[in-house]
């Protein structure tokens, strides 16, 4: 374990010189251990382990990369609640209102930046090394190492993936070597056809030499590596995003590669009978799973964890943890609530907003299974899927309290309620307005997406978290298709996922041509965000229909499009001065 840890340091150096590529300081490497790479590879165990290290890495990320998919969208907010924090200079607001030049401190958007180029940093290291070993001195045949060598590129392509649609102009780098990336020609911004070809290229190789998935139980052990599935799935998002991303637009592509997935050209996969299985404890038998990072309370599990590199950890109500029996692991931290559909006057009124009003998107189907309140069946079975209006109700019939000692109600409004939130009533008459920074520990319902089960049960956090799973597949078919104008088999795609969801899947709630329901470009999107709720997909979903710019509860239009770019990062621009900051931006 010592000389795996020395030669993880040497990664995270060989990284830091990457992402920051124009620092003054001398990037000459100085040796403080005996551990380098050519003496690091000793077994095929230490091959596979500095192959896997950046998959860890970039697991790590999922939190700051949800933060920018879904708190600059329209269903997810981060209210402040009394003296009790979220406020943090408002940056949260900063971030749902589209005001990226005003975080002062860019900690959110910024992350993205440094991890994705501290993972390819890492990426390319190790590819470095392996390109200088071969596969026979460590038992190896040639298809093993192709395996893994392409394990690495495809991490890679992933994190070009999220830079590319995140900031657009990115530097590409494939090499280690800091004499190489030290370049000036190689400091410089890629057009963003050139990384599109990139990826497009790189994935292409992969698919050749990843290995299928074979099976119908899920990925198993091998949960956590990229498969052909994996892959073609990326492949299928650049595609998707591409008339966004390049100009170009490649539904008719997507489209056929959604059809090559589907019928398991790139691996044997099956969508759940249900739709809680791609989420739960076990969702690694799950064979709806395409790619999930392995993930259990023992090691890792960044995405439900309760502390500030989570997501699902800090989705749910505060002092909660009495009711799902998970007291053993603190209190919660309610960071992530869904945004509000009503305001907070008497009677109350729906907002007026065509974006957000989550609930009633969901309620506009009946008998819709997600849509239930949360409840552990047992140490390991549950249902529903949100925390709906009303007390929380613990097994020993106590309510849960707030910090300030009221029993919380929760309303799907946003407002200082306190004690007075059963009768609707504001408590405060100077905070009555529908806004962020006018929450209480009532404001807002919250999304339960993966479940908690009992601290003592033994099933706790161990759902790994899914990255890519087939739903997505037929959801992008089915809105390459409607591009294409082929609604009815676009309609029939949808139908095969959404017929799980639903106690009785009837003509009022089938898309045509199997029921009554038109599909259109803004039922398309309203089903992305119902199927995929919490899903880290939210703001790409919005920028690709022409929505992002939309006025949604307490953001107003935006100006114009700039917004759809985050800032590259000052500290970027400090240390590279070939950099040149995205359009709308201020620059040093």
């Amino acid at each position: 374990m010592k000389r795996f840890q020395s030669y993880i340091y040497k990664v995270v150096i060989a990284a830091l010189a990457v992402f920051t590529m124009g620092s003054c300081t001398d990037l000459g490497e100085n040796v403080y251990d005996q551990v380098m790479s050519g003496n690091y590879y000793q077994t095929r165990a230490d091959v596979i382990h500095a192959v896997f290290r950046p998959h860890e890495h970039i697991f790590e990320s999922v939190c700051a990369y949800f933060q920018n998919e879904e708190l600059t969208g329209d269903q997810f907010v981060t209210i402040s609640r009394g003296a009790y924090g979220w406020y943090d200079g408002g940056k949260w607001e900063d971030l749902h209102r589209h005001n990226y030049s005003e975080i002062t401190d860019g900690v959110e958007w910024s992350k993205m930046w440094d991890s994705m180029y501290k993972g390819i940093g890492q990426c390319n290291l190790v590819l470095d090394d392996l390109a200088r070993l071969s596969p026979d001195q460590f038992g190896m045949t040639q298809v093993e190492w192709d395996a893994l060598n392409s394990q690495l590129r495809t991490m890679r392509a992933y994190c070009y993936v999220v830079l590319l649609n995140h900031f657009r102009h990115c530097i590409l780098t494939t090499t280690s070597n800091p004499d190489e990336n030290m370049k000036p020609e190689n400091r410089k911004q890629v057009d963003p056809e050139v990384l599109f070809n990139y990826i497009v290229s790189e994935l292409n190789i992969c698919l050749e030499q990843l290995e299928t998935k074979t099976g119908d139980a899920g990925n198993s052990i091998r949960q956590g590596q990229f498969t052909k599935g994996a892959a073609a799935v990326l492949l299928m998002r650049l595609y998707l995003n591409a008339e966004v991303w390049i100009g170009k637009p490649m539904y008719a592509e997507c489209r056929d590669l959604c059809k090559k997935i589907i019928a398991g050209d790139y691996g044997n996969y099956s969508l759940a009978e249900e739709w809680y299985q791609p989420f739960d404890w076990n969702n690694e038998t799950c064979n709806e799973v395409i790619f999930a990072f392995p993930a259990s309370y023992a090691t890792t599990s960044w995405h439900m964890q309760n502390n500030y590199r989570t997501i699902y950890g800090r989705g749910m109500p505060y002092g909660s943890s009495k009711y799902f029996d998970i007291e053993g692991d603190g209190a919660r931290n309610p960071k992530y609530a869904l945004s509000p559909s009503y305001d907070n006057q008497l009677p109350r009124q729906l907002h007026p907003y065509k974006l957000g009003m989550v609930t009633q998107k969901f309620q506009k189907y009946p008998g819709d299974r997600r849509f239930m309140q949360y409840k552990n069946l047992s140490i390991n079975s549950r249902e529903g899927m949100f925390m709906l209006e009303g007390y929380i109700v613990c097994a020993d019939g106590s309510k849960v309290k707030s910090q300030d000692g009221y029993e919380m109600y929760l309303l799907d409004q946003c407002g200082t309620f306190n004690s007075k939130a059963p009768e609707g009533k504001i408590d405060v008459s100077s905070k009555g307005a529908s806004i962020m920074t006018n929450g209480d520990f009532n404001s807002c319902l919250y999304c339960v997406k993966y479940p908690f089960y009992s601290f003592n049960g033994g099933y706790f956090i161990e759902s790994d978290c899914v990255q890519m799973r087939l739903a997505e597949v037929y959801y992008t078919q089915a809105e390459c298709e409607l591009r294409l104008n082929n609604a009815s088999e676009a309609g029939k795609l949808l139908n095969k996922v959404r017929a799980r969801n639903y106690t009785s899947f009837g003509n009022n709630i089938k898309y045509q041509p199997e029921g009554g329901v038109a599909l259109n470009m803004e039922e398309m999107l309203d089903e992305w965000g119902r199927e995929f709720i919490m899903e880290s997909r939210r703001r790409t979903d919005l920028i690709r229909f022409g929505r992002f710019q939309e006025a949604w509860w307490d953001k107003p239009q935006d100006a114009d499009k700039h917004w759809e770019l985050f800032p590259i990062t000052q500290p970027a621009l400090e240390q590279n001065p070939y950099l040149k900051q995205n359009p709308g931006y201020p620059t040093i």
